[in-house]
């Protein structure tokens, strides 16, 4: 009974149903098939429609198509046996089928990509092996190393040239008088931008070290005033260097070089900007406030008038067309650090105001 009972259970199922009318053939379900038609309605206990549920798409099962084909209900597709020695046929690379006199390498490897040893005509070899003076480097077929790196095959001279012979038309000559004097770049051009561009063998070809800009300007080719270019000064701190009278700004806070550029910018113009305002409390600066001594208004300069006039009354001959040089002499002795060659200058130049020989 337990075997028997198994067997009508299985033939219950929806796998035996469907087995039992591929074997059967057309007259067996009919009624099923007339039912999935639609010619016949199934109802409910409610005796509405029953709209049945498709979980599954309705398919064919491997075993009730093998059994189709066997039976001959079923048409055997056949197909076109391809040819073996078709197959297994390989054209060869493309670097043994090019000539160099025809084909131009700009257009087989226009721009940069990952190396491919089918195309490049050159024996390039990478990698180590032990007994590197028995055993040669490994060949470019199949190795994985030349195709890690990035390489540059689109930037031989050929293709540098037909690139700038394609862009020159939208470029500007270079202006010749800075070519011809080097010095008028100083004047012409006061702002230099600095950047530089690193190359390395990588997985990635960015370099974080890429993005910092530093911008060099010409202070004195900058339309302030003397007192804006004192406060411009104090504003830039040790940016500003006194010798080259030049400010340089350096920026790396952003991710990019063109951010970069874009703050160094952005920082020039708020220092010009507040060095050129003028507040109220600006009007109270007194000669003390200065960076610097200057020699114009100072005691220095009033007593040796007085010492001119004195050395006058006692029979010498001040030069007193000197006192300008003296001036410039003082203002760089006491604005810079005491050394031994300025305090003989200083001597000079003080003889030489007030008349005295070197022998005296």
């Amino acid at each position: 009974m337990h075997r028997l009972s198994h067997i009508s259970t299985r033939s219950r199922s929806t796998l035996a149903d469907k087995l039992r009318s591929a074997v059967g053939g057309s007259d067996y379900g009919k009624s099923k098939q007339a039912l999935a038609a639609g010619s016949i309605a199934a109802k409910d206990e409610n005796g509405e429609d029953f709209r049945e549920l498709y979980v599954m798409p309705k398919r064919k099962l491997r075993g009730q198509i093998q059994l189709e084909q066997n039976t001959g209900r079923a048409e055997i597709k056949t197909r076109s046996r391809f040819d073996l020695m078709d197959r297994l046929a390989e054209r060869p690379p493309r670097s043994e089928e090019m000539d160099p006199e025809k084909n131009k390498w700009s257009d087989v490897w226009p721009a940069a990509r990952t190396f491919a040893a089918s195309v490049v005509p050159l024996p390039v070899r990478m990698g180590s092996r032990p007994n590197v003076e028995k055993r040669a480097p490994f060949k470019k077929e199949g190795n994985l190393e030349l195709v890690k790196i990035p390489n540059f095959l689109h930037l031989t001279p050929v293709a540098i040239k037909q690139h700038c012979d394609a862009i020159k038309k939208f470029c500007t000559p270079f202006p010749p008088e800075l070519i011809a004097t080097p010095s008028l770049a100083a004047t012409c051009l006061p702002i230099s931008v600095q950047y530089s561009t690193y190359i390395h063998q990588g997985t990635n070809i960015r370099d974080i070290r890429s993005r910092v800009v530093t911008m060099i300007v010409d202070v004195e080719s900058l339309k302030l005033t003397e007192n804006a270019q004192e406060k411009f000064i104090r504003l830039a701190g040790k940016r500003y260097n006194k010798e080259s009278k030049k400010l340089t700004i350096i920026t790396d806070r952003c991710h990019t070089r063109k951010q970069n550029l874009d703050y160094a910018h952005y920082l020039l113009t708020v220092l010009y900007h507040e060095a050129n305002k003028v507040e109220q409390w600006a009007e109270l600066k007194e000669r003390s406030d200065n960076l610097q001594v200057e020699f114009e208004g100072s005691e220095t300069k009033t007593k040796l008038v007085d010492l001119i006039e004195k050395a006058k009354t006692a029979g010498l001959k001040p030069d007193e067309s000197s006192i300008t040089e003296f001036g410039e002499m003082w203002k760089s002795y006491r604005n810079s650090e005491e050394t031994v060659d300025k305090t003989r200058e200083y001597g000079r130049q003080m003889k030489k105001l007030l008349g005295i020989s070197g022998n005296n």
